[in-house]
């Protein structure tokens, strides 16, 4: 597996490929993505040293528009987008299917990585995306290797990506769920600064606590998906790059001993030895180095 892993500076690009990353990916403020504002890049200039930083060592650098965009500014993203290929941008990462048909009207072929958050949790989602161009396919982090056989052995030639879900995982479906979430910047609780969703809620019936796996299974799928040969794993950007650094290096932890052949059991047992305590988000994170 070839990590795969978000910056938000040329500083971070560098930390990253400097120790394993074979990829880096970013957002920028003009360009719409899932992500606050101070973890963007301010201007398209300010990712050209980054590009150039990749082409230099024989890496990748891609920019995410993993959002639903207005259709006005499919032209103008067009346009920035194709500047930027021709400085040698690898890829974008995108999750509209909209845009993805106007980039196909346009006769703009580039390497698309389709985002975790279009849900493509089936062969006939993938089929209609591969139709529309896309190279590869970010799996939603909510999807077991039991249900993935179909998208990850698929007949399109499509590339797969995960997270490690034993260090990063979502309680509901990205671009699905309503609860009031401060990572917008725009919902944020009143009450609790923190994830509601890892909050119990009382009704009638009792207090009701959204369902976990727990984190062997978790580190037993991570598994599965390296030896069902998924070729990338994803290290999402994070305002806090300490905490981002903290979960890049356990992942090339893990896949060090997954590279090594070590056994199923002796796996889990090492990772949960990392303390990664993936189900403290937000505020409650306490940053632990290896």
């Amino acid at each position: 597996m070839k990590i795969t892993v978000g910056v938000k500076s040329l500083k971070e690009a560098e930390f990253f490929f400097a120790n394993g990353a074979e990829e880096v990916y970013c957002g920028l403020l003009d360009v719409p993505n899932n992500r606050l504002p101070y973890e963007n890049f301010s201007k398209a200039a300010d990712i050209e040293p980054v590009i150039r930083l990749a082409a230099k060592l024989k890496k990748k650098a891609f920019l995410a528009a993993n959002v639903v965009l207005d259709r006005r500014a499919f032209p103008r993203t067009l346009k920035l987008v194709s500047r930027m290929a021709d400085l040698g941008l690898s890829g974008l990462i995108l999750r509209d299917p909209a845009l993805l048909a106007y980039f196909k009207r346009e006769r703009f072929k580039f390497y698309f990585t389709l985002s975790t958050l279009a849900n493509c949790f089936n062969t006939k989602a993938l089929e209609f995306f591969a139709g529309l161009g896309i190279s590869r396919i970010v799996l939603p982090m909510q999807m077991m290797p039991e249900n993935a056989a179909g998208l990850l052995r698929n007949r399109f030639g499509i590339d797969t990506e995960v997270f490690c879900q034993a260090l990063y995982y979502g309680i509901n479906v990205d671009s699905r769920c309503e609860l009031p979430c401060p990572q917008d910047g725009k919902n944020e609780p009143g009450r609790y600064k923190d994830f509601t969703c890892l909050l119990p809620f009382r009704s009638r019936q009792g207090k009701f606590v959204m369902p976990m796996p727990r984190q062997d299974y978790m580190l037993n799928a991570f598994y599965d998906y390296f030896h069902a040969g998924v070729r990338h794993v994803k290290v999402a950007r994070w305002p806090n790059t300490l905490r981002e650094a903290d979960v890049f290096l356990k992942v090339r932890r893990l896949l060090d001993l997954l590279e090594k052949g070590i056994k199923r059991e002796a796996f889990v047992q090492q990772g949960l030895r990392l303390d990664s305590k993936p189900l403290e988000y937000g505020k409650s994170f306490t940053f632990k180095p290896l």
